[in-house]
This record gives structure tokens, C-alpha cells and sequence, in this order.
């Protein structure tokens, strides 16, 4: 219970760093002070949210799939793909049926299922791999695998075709053309003309190298905390 608290807990810090991020650019499109204002802290919060369900569903079903309490298992790999896998359907049903209610039309094909399962994967194998390296006492080593799982679940996702948090929003922004939001800076660093494939990619791997390291790290942190020392342990 406790290490999937802690998944949902990081999933959601990963899910404020990344939605400053997209707000600040989207913010710095917005021509008037309050807009800006506004269209960060819409994306803080709607990044957030999704975040902290997703690293619900992670977080629970690696918890899940361990086999004796505060050590993880390789079923976590199995264990995060079913509940990215989950919450990523869950997500795109209510996102799109939301669109559609208000707006009378839903912007697309925005993240969901075949995402969130391989995004979960990856952290599961992350989590497993950074257990093992926490026991050799390199806790920084493994969180750092954690994320570099993350990151490359997230920049294959993009390149298969899917899309993140980042290709998500685009689509929300093409489909609504009234709307202030707009990552073409995202585009103009790598040198396409908008938020092409190139930035989704790119973007997509920073969104998972986040939610990686912030998911696995809290994890990590609570394992540590629940877990007593040898020294503890044996009363000396």
C-alpha cells in the first residue's frame, strides 16, 4: 500500500515539473499578463492530475507485483504495464467522452492504453533494476536507471506513433483553433517549423525520464524509511 502511495505521489510531482514546463511555453504565446496566468496553471493542473493517476496505476501495480514486502520483483515490469495500461484507457475514455460533451467534438487520438502500458512497462523494469542497485547502496545509480527507462518508453512512444503528454496537448490545440496554447517554441529549438515529430519525441522522452525518476524515487524513499537496517534489525 504504501509503495503505491508513494508511485502516486511521485507520479504527481513529475506531473507539476512537466506541466510548468509546458505552461511557461504555452504561457509565453499567450499575449496578454492574466491569459498567460491562466493557460500555466490550466496546464499545471491538468498535468498533475493525469500524472497522479497514472502514477497511481504504475505505482499500485508494481506494489502489486512484488513477491515479499519492501523487495520488487521482475513481475513489476508486468505489474506497471497493466496499470498504465488501465489507467491510460480510463483516461482517454473519460478525456474524450469530456470533449465531446462540451464541445460537441473530441480532439483526436491523444494518449491512452497501448501508452500507458509501455510507459508503465518500462518504469516496472526501472523500479526492479533500481531495487537491485539500492541494495548495492547506489540509490542514486538506480533512480537514475529508473529514469533513463522512462525516457527511452517515452521517446520510442512518439516514434511508434503514439503520443504523450506533449502530442496530446498539440492535438487539443489543432483541434480548437481558438485556443491560446500553442508549443511551437518546443518545434523552433530543434529547428521544425511547429511541434513536430522531432520535439514530440524529444518532449516525450523528458516526460518519461520524470515521471521515471519521480515515480521510482519516491518509492525508493518509502522502502528505505519502512525497511529497518541490519544493525536496527539485529538490536545493536
Amino acid at each position: 500500500l504504501w509503495l503505491g502511495a508513494a508511485g502516486t505521489v511521485g507520479g504527481g510531482a513529475a506531473g507539476v515539473v512537466g506541466g510548468l514546463l509546458y505552461g511557461v511555453v504555452g504561457a509565453s504565446q499567450s499575449t496578454s499578463g492574466p491569459g498567460a496566468v491562466s493557460v500555466a496553471l490550466v496546464l499545471v493542473c491538468l498535468t498533475a492530475v493525469v500524472a497522479v493517476l497514472g502514477g497511481a496505476g504504475v505505482g499500485f501495480g508494481i506494489a502489486a507485483a512484488s513477491m515479499a514486502p519492501g523487495r520488487l520483483s521482475p513481475w513489476s515490469v508486468l505489474g506497471g504495464a497493466i496499470g498504465g495500461l488501465l489507467v491510460g484507457a480510463v483516461v482517454k475514455l473519460l478525456g474524450l467522452d469530456a470533449f465531446n460533451l462540451l464541445f460537441g467534438h473530441a480532439p483526436g487520438d491523444i494518449t491512452g492504453a497501448p501508452e500507458g502500458a509501455l510507459l508503465g512497462a518500462a518504469v516496472g523494469l526501472g523500479a526492479w533494476l533500481s531495487d537491485k542497485i539500492a541494495e548495492a547502496r547506489s540509490v542514486r545509480r538506480g533512480v537514475a536507471v529508473a529514469g533513463l527507462c522512462g525516457a527511452l518508453a517515452g521517446l520510442l512512444i512518439p516514434m511508434l506513433g503514439g503520443r504523450m503528454m506533449g502530442g496530446s496537448l498539440q492535438l487539443v490545440a489543432q483541434g480548437f483553433p481558438d485556443s491560446r496554447l500553442r508549443l511551437d517554441p518546443f518545434g523552433a529549438l530543434v529547428g521544425e517549423s511547429g511541434f513536430g515529430p522531432v520535439s514530440q519525441a524529444l518532449t516525450g522522452a523528458l516526460e518519461g525520464l520524470l515521471f521515471g525518476a519521480c515515480l521510482v524515487g519516491a518509492m525508493v524513499l518509502v522502502r528505505r524509511l519502512l525497511t529497518p537496517s541490519p544493525l536496527a534489525a539485529s538490536g545493536t
